[in-house]
């Protein structure tokens, strides 16, 4: 029965709406679709994001404050590693890097990050030098 008057009501709802808004035919408004002027990868590890999350509220109980995110941009498949500090990022980004060469026999080709302190160090810079990876900025 709650549901009958739900339906109802929708039905009512939906036969009332008016798509004709006085405000936006003053305004000329119109809708416009989104441009792709976003490069998105065209396989698997062309570009890699990450972003670094914390400090945690709660702290959990391995001790574990941030944690940090590898999205691939053409899967968007997602690896979460947690963090007791942010000096962390580099070595877990080193085995990232390493796991992605082993077992998918590829390498990264852009990281694209913000421009937060734990992915400009000098150190960070001379690993994705090392590697052949390019660094992108992001906003933050």
């Amino acid at each position: 029965m709650l549901n009958s008057c739900l339906l109802s009501n929708k039905e009512q709802v939906s036969k009332n709406l008016s798509f004709d808004c006085s405000v936006c035919k003053l305004g000329k408004s119109k809708t416009l679709s989104f441009s792709s002027h976003g490069s998105r990868a065209k396989k698997c590890f062309d570009i890699v994001h990450s972003d670094v999350w914390g400090i945690s509220p709660i702290i959990s109980h391995a001790r574990y404050k941030y944690f940090v995110t590898f999205i691939d941009d053409f899967s968007r498949y997602t690896w979460v590693y947690f963090l007791r500090s942010k000096s962390e990022v580099l070595s877990v980004f080193q085995t990232f890097v390493a796991y992605v060469e082993t077992q998918f026999s590829t390498g990264i080709k852009i990281l694209r990050s913000d421009s937060g302190g734990e992915y400009m160090s000098h150190e960070f810079h001379d690993f994705l030098n090392h590697k052949g990876i390019v660094s992108q900025r992001s906003c933050p």
